[in-house]
């Protein structure tokens, strides 16, 4: 798999390619990060054969879900598992606002493997998952699922693109998606509030707060000479005396 869908030459497009940008964040190590220095392909690939190993005899599957860059690092994470002899128990990504991955040859080649599988939920108004587009070779994967947030009730008439994009909005439609000629009505139980975590997308009436989802007071504690303050490092609190 190389690292871009432009091709030069005729010969060049029946090589399967996906963007170098995912491509770059899959295979890269990070010997800095304080949080995990090996690559996100490192980690799934010795994580997920771990895993089989240990369940072999309890019929295992796996399942790899993602929104925006996560749904384009799933699907390269179940074809890259597939490519690497997984291929004998159902891998499928469940993806939401998915940006395209490969060019056409990548998806001739994910089609292949019978038991991999993805569907792209994706909001018919959203940008991002026409990008990087067509005219510079990418294709959509998987089977998509067209959902339209401008059929609930409870959401605004919204012109801002990132909230066409925001996975929130796009799970609450889910819980009421009848199809695109049925009435939405939501028939799982999910908390609208979750909606507003990040963005002003409910209807005032709704009675949610705008990116409600942040620490208690933005971290800050008050001390006991009242002084407020940053709120200290776990290592930092004091350690209750033993008896």
């Amino acid at each position: 798999d190389d690292s871009s869908s432009s091709s030069d030459n005729e010969d060049d497009k029946e090589i399967p390619k996906i963007m170098k940008g995912w491509l770059t964040i899959y295979t890269s190590d990070d010997p800095k990060s304080p949080f995990t220095k090996t690559s996100v392909r490192t980690q799934v690939l010795n994580k997920v054969k771990s895993l089989l190993s240990k369940y072999k005899n309890e019929n295992p599957s796996v399942v790899l879900v993602g929104h925006s860059l996560g749904a384009s690092l799933s699907i390269v994470s179940g074809f890259d598992l597939v490519e690497n002899g997984v291929t004998d128990i159902p891998i499928a990504a469940f993806v939401f606002g998915s940006p395209q991955v490969g060019n056409k040859a990548f998806n001739d080649r994910f089609k292949k493997f019978q038991n991999l599988k993805v569907l792209h939920v994706r909001n018919v108004i959203d940008l991002i998952p026409h990008y990087p587009g067509k005219l510079l070779g990418y294709e959509y994967t998987g089977v998509e699922l067209e959902i339209d947030t401008r059929k609930s009730p409870s959401l605004k008439d919204s012109k801002n693109p990132s909230d066409w994009h925001n996975l929130q909005a796009m799970l609450h439609i889910v819980a009421g998606w009848n199809g695109s000629d049925g009435e939405f009505e939501v028939k799982v139980k999910r908390s609208l509030a979750l909606v507003n975590k990040s963005c002003d997308f409910l209807k005032s009436e709704c009675h949610v707060p705008a990116s409600w989802w942040i620490a208690k007071n933005k971290g800050m504690v008050r001390r006991e000479d009242g002084e407020w303050v940053d709120a200290p490092d776990k290592e930092d609190l004091p350690v209750p005396e033993e008896y």
